[in-house]
């Protein structure tokens, strides 16, 4: 278990004497954080959380690729649980210009995660299980 979850979340025993969680949402509430920290915020983490969201917007549709990109790096170097992570920009709707991004990610427990990430005006990402039978 996860020390995040263990100080955020309830506890459900089970049956033994030991914890159980469901480590897929774990990893998804610590993507969500994650992607909501900007870069520069931690003075000792100086490539922690993203670049400002903002400045993506300003160059769309080309900068959803940089930004991708950058979720990537991120997910694998703050989330251990994660080996390996496939992060795929989808197509921008000129209506909300909502950028979203569709993430698959490989645990090191051998498990896979889809997640769902939309990227909102003002730099809000919220990050979700693309199903619960991943």
């Amino acid at each position: 278990m996860a020390l995040f979850d263990f100080l955020t979340q309830p506890v459900i025993r089970n049956g033994h004497q030991g914890f159980q969680t469901d480590e897929k949402n774990s990893v998804c509430n610590h993507l969500n954080e994650l992607l909501n920290a900007r870069r520069g915020v931690l003075k000792h983490l100086t490539d922690y959380g993203l670049p400002d969201v903002e400045d993506i917007y300003e160059g769309l549709p080309y900068s959803q690729h940089t930004l991708a990109f950058e979720v990537k790096k991120l997910i694998e170097k703050y989330e251990p649980r994660v080996r390996y992570a496939n992060v795929i920009p989808m197509d921008i709707r000129e209506e909300n210009c909502v950028i979203r991004l569709d993430i698959q990610a490989f645990l090191t427990n051998g498990q896979c995660i889809k997640l769902n990430t939309r990227f909102e005006s003002g730099g809000k990402a919220d990050v979700m299980r693309h199903s619960k039978n991943d």
